[in-house]
């Protein structure tokens, strides 16, 4: 069925399909998005979609077990049914967009999601779950969209990308997540190129304002960058798209009326949006996190425990800790006294604390007894957080996070570390095995413990099954 024109103004171009060249990439895009099937992918981007989806159920049935999933979920409880869609992990049944929106919101609760110039899989597995299974969709439809919701957000991010000072008023950096979720929820359900752009253009509508989330005072706000309102408009989309509602494809690529004006981005390259399409699979550019706070932060993390390890340095033995980064973290990553969980997850100074007391990651970093506990507190007094002039240039020229730790002991002896790239960045991949583990981790504890390896065996071999109902059944509680 084809979407039926609108008539418009002559002046005016198609709503979705304008012919004006400055909207020519944002067509190839969709075409590429109607396209997109599953045999046609490479064995590594399938495996890459497999291992970010397990990674994902897992970041959500953690940040279910906090005080804060907690409340998110009491907040969805009086609207549950027997007959929605589940949230991963919990009893709760949803409407398709408001399940879809929990579970996003429940999977930044510990900021443990994957990290790829955002958390892509904070709104584009939740967003391909709750589709495939509203629709019944085939693992096939579920895995191609989890690829798709990748492929298109990450150039929708390229395309609109902020000037520094841009980007230190206002989030754009996140703000393409909604039309991640967008381009997942509808590949997963299928349709038209009409329908692909329809939903393109509700999704860069439904974006919600892209906020900060460190500049509006302490604690800070319990909203992070707004992932699940992100995930509910892309489900919105794709759902309204297949009703034949039009939404406003033009606006992806308008450059004077368009989604980069509305996020509020300085800077316009329409190129991006079709830039290697087939070829750069983005999705083999995630990075799947070793630790639960912000990415910026991990390579601290990693380069205080990598010295306490290689030199068997006693804790109580340290005098001072000086951590060398760029200013994004001295600016707004630097509190010595973090009040909530979420305060901890963004201070550099306490997820430094746990690297050095060598503690496993998970939930349990930011439980009350360890974020009160004494001896945390005093190594975090101990730290002094520096810019260091390498790491800066790296971070705005490169997007690399490199950081340099120096540990000072009592007896005068000081040891170095530097850390140019996280474990879990793309450039220094988890194994399988480490990711498995991580999930086991995040679902200890949880009403998903006991189905744990089933759960890792139905992903991992997922683009082989028939349907995606041993899934769905393993997820709920």
């Amino acid at each position: 069925m084809v979407v039926e024109k609108i008539e418009v103004p002559p002046q005016f171009e198609d709503i979705l399909f304008p012919r004006h060249p400055i909207h020519q990439d944002a067509g190839k895009l969709a075409k590429f998005l109607t396209d997109l099937e599953f045999v046609r992918l490479p064995a590594e981007v399938l495996h890459t979609a497999k291992r970010v989806t397990l990674d994902t159920i897992g970041c959500i049935a953690a940040g279910a077990a906090t005080p804060l999933g907690r409340k998110i979920l009491a907040a969805y409880s009086g609207g549950a049914g027997v007959s929605g869609c589940c949230v991963p992990g919990t009893e709760l049944r949803l409407p398709p967009s408001l399940a879809a929106k929990a579970a996003s919101w429940l999977s930044d609760v510990l900021d443990y999601e994957d990290v790829a110039c955002g958390h892509p899989s904070a709104t584009v597995i939740p967003a391909a779950l709750a589709v495939a299974e509203h629709l019944t969709a085939t693992p096939q439809r579920f895995l191609a969209g989890v690829v798709a919701g990748y492929e298109a957000g990450l150039r929708v991010h390229d395309a609109t990308r902020a000037n520094p000072e841009a980007y230190r008023r206002l989030a754009v950096y996140h703000a393409w997540h909604g039309v991640a979720a967008g381009a997942a929820a509808i590949v997963v359900a299928g349709g038209s190129e009409a329908e692909v752009r329809s939903a393109l253009g509700h999704a860069a509508a439904n974006t919600n304002i892209p906020i900060w989330y460190v500049q509006y005072g302490k604690p800070a706000h319990a909203l992070k960058a707004n992932y699940g309102q992100m995930t509910l408009g892309g489900v919105d989309a794709a759902l309204c798209a297949r009703q034949y509602i039009v939404g406003p494809f033009a606006m992806l690529s308008d450059p004077e009326r368009g989604f980069a004006q509305i996020i509020g981005s300085d800077s316009f390259d329409p190129k991006q949006l079709s830039a290697g399409l087939s070829q750069r699979w983005r999705i083999s550019e995630l990075s799947i996190k070793a630790f639960p706070c912000c990415a910026f932060l991990h390579t601290s993390i990693d380069a205080a425990a990598s010295a306490v390890k290689d030199q068997d340095i006693a804790v109580d033995q340290i005098e001072s800790v000086s951590i060398r980064c760029f200013s994004r973290i001295t600016e707004w990553f630097s509190d010595a006294a973090p009040a909530t969980d979420i305060d901890g997850q963004l201070s550099v100074q306490y997820v430094t604390a746990m690297g050095l007391l060598s503690r496993e990651p998970g939930r349990h970093w930011f439980a009350p007894e360890m974020m009160e506990n004494p001896v945390v507190a005093e190594l975090m007094r101990k730290m002094i957080v520096e810019i260091d002039p390498v790491a800066e240039k790296a971070f705005w020229e490169d997007g690399q996070y490199k950081s340099s730790v120096r540990i000072r002991l009592r007896d005068g002896r000081t040891f170095d570390a530097t850390a140019d790239w996280a474990p879990g960045h793309w450039r220094r991949p988890l194994s399988d095995a480490d990711v498995e583990s991580k999930f086991l981790s995040n679902v200890r504890g949880t009403p998903l413990q006991a189905k744990g390896d089933q759960i890792i065996e139905t992903i991992m071999t997922l683009d082989r099954a028939d349907s995606m109902g041993d899934l769905c059944g393993l997820l709920p509680v």
